[in-house]
């Protein structure tokens, strides 16, 4: 059973492809994978010229309720609810489940609609202007305004009410860095975080830094990454996205249209914010980021491209799992291990 980023696909305007998470934990997939852009007075917080921050670090979880969880998570409260929250470099802002808002009475702002899920539908969104967010081990979160929105029922489930966005942690001149393989977030001067993985070798999976996306002015401000590939020697554009376990393709793109011919149905289920989709399964798939390589099995649905963070799909855990990424708000670089194969699903077979 699968279940996946959550906020990629839950993120509003439009969402672009979801990717799944597995583990025995959830009862079903979730969508990952999406661009936050919506006609809303400017919520992210703002960037300021800053000293050197003292450095932070935090353990990522990899388990959830008592079973492993292919995501990374984090603890913390909302307003002193405690919830779970995942960790998605594929969410460009910080977002607050509603369930959670609900919980603790929160003053919310309807926005109203905002933009449509990856299947087209027309989504809605409230804003709270003082969230009051901490990250056990870590501190708070900026007191800045913070977006609200429904997540499918089986994420409410698993107690899972916040979805961090880590490029949005960055303070200054530093950058967060997520060092999968070894489950830990810390923050660092951008600089000798840079340094310092270079020095570790390794496969860089974008030498040209990549694409980087941003929605500003009176638009919501979102940050994501788009990162060139291919995917059995096609070329492709793939939204950085450790919110999801799979990588996906949509079948609008062209790579997608292509292995078409070689996919089948998929059993599992996936959740947009709009319901249930389904997708098509292509095994093992040969996925590279610039000179990192792993072979996966990845998923084609259906959906159209996103016009202000324009992508053909997105790259997730399953060939992140190694990689130690460094994210600010300016830039990204990341190098992954020697692992040359990820192992497929057997659950999905």
């Amino acid at each position: 059973m699968r279940a996946a980023s959550l906020i990629s696909c839950l993120l509003l305007a439009p969402l672009a492809s979801c990717g799944g998470a597995t583990g025995e934990a959830p009862p079903s997939r979730t969508a990952s994978g999406a661009t936050l852009a919506a006609s809303i007075p400017d919520l992210a917080p703002k960037s300021a010229a800053a000293p050197r921050p003292e450095r932070r670090s935090v353990e990522l979880r990899f388990d959830l309720n008592g079973r492993a969880f292919p995501l990374p998570l984090l603890h913390g409260a909302v307003s002193g609810e405690p919830v779970w929250m995942l960790v998605d470099t594929g969410a460009n802002s910080h977002v607050i489940a509603s369930w959670v808002a609900r919980k603790v009475g929160m003053k919310l702002r309807p926005l109203g609609s905002v933009g449509s899920d990856h299947t087209g539908h027309a989504m809605s969104a409230s804003a709270v202007d003082h969230p009051n967010v901490t990250i056990d081990g870590w501190g708070p979160i900026d007191d800045a305004p913070m977006l609200v929105t429904d997540v499918p029922k089986a994420i409410e489930g698993l107690g899972i009410g916040v979805f961090v966005s880590p490029q949005w942690l960055a303070e200054g001149a530093e950058g967060i860095v997520l060092d999968l393989g070894a489950h830990v977030m810390r923050s660092e001067f951008w600089d000798d975080a840079a340094r310092e993985i270079a020095d570790r070798g390794g496969a860089s999976i974008a030498p040209e830094g990549g694409r980087i996306c941003e929605s500003r002015g009176s638009l919501i401000r979102g940050l994501s990454f788009v990162l060139p590939a291919s995917v059995d020697g096609r070329k492709v554009e793939l939204l950085l996205d450790t919110g999801a376990q799979r990588t996906d393709l949509l079948t609008t793109s062209m790579a997608g249209q292509l292995l078409l011919g070689r996919s089948s149905a998929s059993r599992e289920q996936m959740y947009t914010a709009s319901g249930l989709v389904r997708a098509r399964l292509v095994r093992a798939a040969h996925v590279k980021l610039g000179a990192w390589t792993v072979t996966t099995d990845i998923d084609l649905v259906r959906g159209v491209a996103d016009p202000s963070c324009p992508r053909d799909g997105v790259v997730s855990m399953d060939a992140l799992a190694t990689c130690t990424l460094l994210v600010g708000r300016k830039e990204m670089l990341g190098r992954c291990g020697a692992t040359a194969s990820v192992a497929s699903d057997s659950s999905s077979k």
